[in-house]
């Protein structure tokens, strides 16, 4: 469980620390210490993909 979800939080650190990983929380509701536990759901993983849209966007990374 939570796999895909851990991944995007570390996509998220190497695109902007831990600024990026605060925000990737925010924005999907799911802190990065619980996403591990959350299902991969299709719906968490359009949110989390919506959400690395708009770090991309705020980080300045692809």
């Amino acid at each position: 469980m939570g796999a895909k979800l851990e991944q995007f939080f570390k996509e998220a650190e190497a695109m902007g620390q831990l600024k990026a990983k605060m925000r990737l929380a925010i924005l999907t509701t799911i802190p990065s210490t619980k996403a591990g536990a959350a299902p991969d759901s299709p719906e968490n993983v359009k949110k989390f993909m919506s959400a690395m849209q708009e770090l991309r966007k705020e980080f300045g990374a692809r």
